[in-house]
This record gives structure tokens, C-alpha cells and sequence, in this order.
């Protein structure tokens, strides 16, 4: 098969083909910043488990607002990747750590560890980058 004919087959790669599905997010921080500041601790409860809050506090204003931003678009891009399988997940479902390293780790429980299962996916992998007033993640599932 010829490269331009496999760019434009429709065969489904076989589930052991390696990357098998990406998720992109970006969240413009001050916009974020602002939301939380109107709604308060309720909102900040809504989004993030007590893990991720406590990853986020004790830090400056600035510094807990790009943390906060980058754990949004981390979600909403582990959302992604899940594609139709993640339709209907919680905010907290999805819950976004960190490894020994200091990596962000994506941790899926309750309808997000489902959609995992049911997508048929064997890990996700992620990262996070903060720029210019905003934060973008993105998810890899395999």
C-alpha cells in the first residue's frame, strides 16, 4: 500500500497500534481566576478532589490560578481522548497528580475508570504547559 493510499484508507487500526486516541484542552487562566473568585470554595469543590485542591494551596495567588487552569484543561482533555465514552463524567472523576517526577498523572475513578474499561484503552499519558496567560493539556490514550 502506497502512502497516499494509507492516508486515505478507512481500515480502524488494530487495538495494539500504539496512540489510539488524543484529547487537547486550553483554559485561559484569568478567566478561570475570575470564575473561582465569583463562586468560591463551591466552585473550587465542584472541579477538584481535596488532592488537587491541596496541590494547589499554600502557593501565590498567581501560581494556585495556572495550577488550577492546567488541572481543568487536563481534565477536559482526558475527557476528549475518551471521546463518546466520556460523555456525562464528573469534574472529579477525573482527577489529575502527579508522579514521583513531578509529571501530571491523570487518575480515573467511578464513570471515568468505566469509560477507560469501555473504550477499551490500556493507559493514558499527559501533559501540561502554561504560557501567556493560559494553560493547555493534552492526553494521550494507548
Amino acid at each position: 500500500m502506497s502512502v497516499a493510499e494509507a492516508l486515505t484508507s478507512q481500515e480502524v487500526l488494530p487495538r495494539s497500534a500504539g496512540i489510539r486516541a488524543v484529547g487537547i484542552d486550553i483554559v485561559d487562566v484569568e478567566r478561570l481566576r475570575a470564575m473561582v473568585e465569583r463562586r468560591g470554595q463551591r466552585m473550587v469543590e465542584r472541579l477538584f478532589t481535596v488532592n488537587e485542591q491541596a496541590q494547589c494551596e499554600g502557593t501565590s495567588p498567581r501560581h494556585r490560578a495556572y495550577c488550577m487552569a492546567g488541572r481543568v484543561a487536563a481534565k477536559e482533555a482526558v475527557r476528549k481522548a475518551l471521546g463518546g465514552y466520556g460523555q456525562g463524567l464528573g469534574w472529579r472523576d477525573v482527577e489529575i497528580g502527579r508522579d514521583a517526577s513531578g509529571a501530571p498523572v491523570p487518575r480515573l475513578t467511578g464513570r471515568a475508570d468505566e469509560a477507560m474499561r469501555r473504550a477499551g484503552y490500556s493507559g493514558l499519558h499527559m501533559s501540561i504547559s502554561h504560557e501567556a496567560g493560559v494553560a493547555v493539556a493534552i492526553a494521550v490514550a494507548d
